[in-house]
């Protein structure tokens, strides 16, 4: 924990530039960590949309390289993704639903299904933009999609969605009145950010304990009973 906690330290106080030789490799990790979550089914109500554009305010106000930030930020989307869509290959809607029954509900399948009839296989990329809707990969593994073909577009939609992101932050962040309290919008998204995660990886544990008790439970009754 204290090495996560020196990387929050930096963003949250605005002194990166003091302190990037120090604990920037935790700041880059911290960003890869966020969005890999964020990006996952589990992980949808985390703000990363924001985050992403403050991360690039505060590369502005700090001269951070853009593009060691958007490496690790995409990379980290395209994690996520593929977890979501290998959950949905490897072990379906039923396991997963177990899981994550509020995100795998079935008006959220169905809101994700009609996207994907709607715009093929482009509603990887839409999704990306769409808060607490990471369900379209997911969907695919579920059904089977060729891999190839998904992977070009997890990439594709990665990249647009981390570089347009960054890129609105940065311009964001070199307007004189946005940098002069960056410094408080910084400090108050990291408390809803650190609420949001917290409440996220609470509610999967808890799930995810109550689906192995189920299953205990199942096992230990006797057949017929």
């Amino acid at each position: 924990m204290l090495p996560f906690a020196a990387a929050l330290l930096p963003l949250i106080t605005l002194s990166l530039a003091d302190q990037f030789l120090q604990y920037g490799i935790w700041v880059y990790l911290l960003v890869f960590l966020v969005i890999t979550i964020a990006s996952t089914i589990a992980g949808g109500s985390i703000p990363d949309n924001t985050f992403l554009i403050l991360t690039g305010a505060v590369a502005m106000d700090n001269q951070l390289p853009l593009e060691w930030l958007f490496v690790v930020a995409f990379v980290g989307g395209v994690t996520g993704y593929e977890i979501n869509y290998w959950s949905g290959r490897l072990f379906g809607l039923a396991i997963c639903r177990g899981i994550c029954p509020g995100v795998l509900h079935d008006r959220n399948i169905m809101r994700a299904r009609e996207l994907m009839d709607r715009y093929g296989a482009v509603s990887l990329i839409l999704s990306r933009f769409m808060p607490v809707l990471n369900l379209p990969s997911f969907i695919a593994g579920m059904n089977g999609v060729d891999y190839r073909r998904y992977l070009g577009f997890n990439l594709i939609s990665s990249a647009v969605w981390c570089g347009s992101l960054l890129l609105v932050g940065y311009f964001i962040g070199s307007i004189p009145l946005v940098n002069e309290y960056l410094n408080y919008i910084t400090d108050f998204f990291f408390i809803i950010l650190a609420a949001a995660i917290a409440i996220t990886v609470v509610l999967f544990v808890r799930d995810y304990m109550r689906q192995n008790r189920n299953y205990l439970i199942k096992q230990e009754s006797p057949p017929g009973s």
